[in-house]
Parts: C-alpha cells; structure tokens; sequence
C-alpha cells in the first residue's frame, strides 16, 4: 500500500494518477439569477458549463461530466430548464466549446419518446444517462421500459438512478424507485454499466450492497456520502463494507455539483483517506473507473 503522503489533500492539483481524473456527477442547467450568484473569481454562473469547466480545471480534474437540466415543472428542481425546452439540446450547444465535457442524458423512460431521444443523444456524442425517478415522478419499470432500457444496454452507456430518500421534500412512493428495483434491471440488461447515485443513503445502503454484490456491471456513486453535513452520508463502517466487498473498481467519486466546492473536495479526500484506500485505489475512485466505462460505451 502507498504511503498517505502520496496521497491527494486539498484537491487534485498536481497529484498524478495513472488515469484520467473525472469530476463525475454535477448537474448543468441555464443560469438562475434568483438562486445563485456570480462566481466572485471569475464571474460566470454557477450551474453553467462555463463555471462547471473551471472549477473541475482549478480543482485539479481533466475530465467532467455535465447531467442536462431536468425537464419539470417549476419548484420540483433547481437544475431544471424552462418548461417546453429541450434539455438534451441546450447541454449539447453549450459543451461544444468545452471537449472535456462528457454529456449525461437526463431522461425520464417512462415517456413516449424517451427511445428516440436516447438514441439521438447517443448519436450525439452523449457518453451516458441519469435517471432521477423522484423528481421525475417515475417508477423504476423494467418490463413497461424494456425498449428503453434495451437501448442502454446496446449501447453500453452508463445509467446513473438517483437512489436515497430526499429528507422532509419532494414526497415520492419508495416503492417507485427502491434500490432492489435495480437488481432486476442489472441482472436483465448485463452489458449496461449501472451506476447508484449516493449508495441510497444510510436509509437503504446494505440493499445497495446486496445489489452490487450479485450484479457484477453495478457501482457505487459516492456523491454526497462521505460527510455527515450531506443528505445521504454513509457511516464509516458501511463505506468500509462497500470498499471490502466489492473494491475500488466499482466505486466512482461524484460531486453533485454546483452544490459543491473546494472544501467539500477538502473533506471527501480526508474521509477516504481515513478510509486507508491507497493509491492505486485512489486512482480508480477519482476517475479510472468511470474512464474506463465510458470508453467501453464507444466502443459498442
């Protein structure tokens, strides 16, 4: 095992990894003037490309992923777009200054066209898909999705499922998007990467193990888990679980950005470093994991 020394601090700057170093998991949406303000440092927007592309850069990461803006109504989300818009377009028109942006197709798959528009955003250059079924009011429906779904698998694309309860708002049947609704979706589609955003949260994250342990093509998304300040914050020893039982290799580090910033970098880096996970491990965790997802995705 590498010593901590080699390990990364503050954030990424300088730290060398044997793969590319990806700020996974941020959400991208126009600006919003009412609820945030100009980047005092460089004064873009933050939520913007633009301002997700800096920061990622300035943090020390080479790669980002960008979640197009979720298509609801008005007060169910904060990275939305304006009703009757396209997200999937307005993220694909403004990554096309930025080569380091990786595009995530925020899709609901329950709709008519849900198929069609995959298709074309993976035509598109788009390198994934998310899914949030609570502020998208859907359920987690293999059988009623299968085309959908099919798609994904076709394409190798890795699907992100929003997994964990949002405390105390946004009411919405568990029974609609329960982590082990994802074991039959893992097991029926086997060559599409299934990525568990938050780990479902202490609420749910030995379900989420039970998932990763009998579905070889799932991984654990640490966004927002890592400190107690986050909604879905997993205690030391069910981290530990996850690292033990299925490695490094099926465990991505995320951000949910633009709810995120150097601190938070700060602290997740000393929360895995505790975790006593290793260069090597590291390496994957921060990037070499996801890199290598998306580059077997163009390769299908």
């Amino acid at each position: 095992m590498n010593c901590a020394a080699d390990l990364p601090r503050a954030n990424l700057v300088g730290y060398r990894s044997d793969h590319p170093k990806v700020f996974f998991h941020c959400h991208a949406f126009p600006p919003d003037y009412r609820r945030f303000a100009p980047d005092g440092v460089t004064g873009l927007m933050p939520g913007t490309v633009a301002h997700l592309s800096a920061l990622a850069r300035d943090l020390g990461f080479e790669r980002v992923t960008a979640i197009s803006p979720c298509e609801v109504p008005e007060g169910r989300a904060t990275a939305r777009i304006d009703e009757g818009k396209d997200g999937l377009k307005w993220l694909a028109e403004e990554s096309v200054a930025h080569p380091e942006v990786l595009s995530f197709a925020n899709l609901d798959p329950s709709r008519k066209d849900s198929a069609a528009r995959l298709e074309k955003a993976y035509r598109d250059g788009f390198a994934g898909v998310k899914l949030h079924p609570v502020i998208g009011r859907f359920s987690i429906d293999v059988e009623r999705d299968e085309d959908f779904y099919s798609l994904v698998n076709a394409f190798r694309l890795p699907l992100v499922v929003h997994l964990g309860v949002l405390p105390g708002r946004q009411p919405w049947p568990i029974r609609f998007h329960h982590p082990l609704l994802l074991d039959d979706l893992a097991s029926r589609f086997p060559e599409m990467p299934l990525i568990m955003a938050h780990g479902g949260g202490r609420a749910f994250c030995r379900d989420v193990l039970a998932v990763m342990q009998s579905n070889p093509n799932t991984y654990l998304d640490l966004t927002h888990t890592l400190d107690k300040r986050y909604a879905w914050h997993l205690p030391a020893d069910d981290l530990a679980a996850f690292f033990d039982q299925v490695g490094p290799s099926r465990i991505i580090y995320g951000t949910d950005y633009p709810w995120y910033g150097p601190a938070d970098l700060s602290r997740d880096l000393s929360a895995l470093r505790r975790l006593g996970i290793d260069k090597a491990g590291m390496d994957l965790i921060m990037g070499g994991t996801f890199a290598a997802l998306s580059a077997e995705s163009r390769r299908s």
